[in-house]
């Protein structure tokens, strides 16, 4: 029998707005890359309303996050849906994994090489 996940409208708006954050964008910005209305977000914090599933996933796609980050707390998973979908090992998990893909993204080849070999030095100084 499927288990339904209770509804968490503060936590979709938490991370809505972390994921806009991250992604240096306004709310309007937002939902103008995404095509949908601005009432997308603005209705669930009016309102508590639960927000348009098509027009979440869009604004996922132009926040660069998966979108079961933004469904999870509206009780939305791959379960409930039926689905057995395990997300990838390497997906994010949380909002620092997240923040770190999207500063990663908008750095150019020559700054990852180097944000890699000092995170590299400061692993194995700190195992000696």
């Amino acid at each position: 029998m499927r288990q339904f996940h209770r509804m968490d409208i503060q936590e979709f708006i938490r991370r809505y707005d972390s994921a806009l954050k991250a992604a240096g964008l306004s709310n309007r910005r937002a939902t103008e890359l995404a095509g949908v209305k601005e009432d997308t977000t603005r209705n669930p914090r009016r309102k508590g309303t639960s927000p348009d599933i098509l027009a979440v996933v869009k604004l996922a796609h132009v926040l660069n996050v998966a979108p079961s980050y933004f469904l999870e707390p509206l009780g939305i998973t791959a379960e409930t849906l039926g689905l057995n979908v395990q997300p990838p090992d390497n997906a994010p998990h949380n909002d620092e994994e997240i923040a770190l893909l999207q500063i990663w993204r908008r750095m150019d080849e020559e700054q990852r090489r180097s944000w890699l070999l000092l995170l590299e030095h400061k692993l194995s100084s700190d195992v000696a």
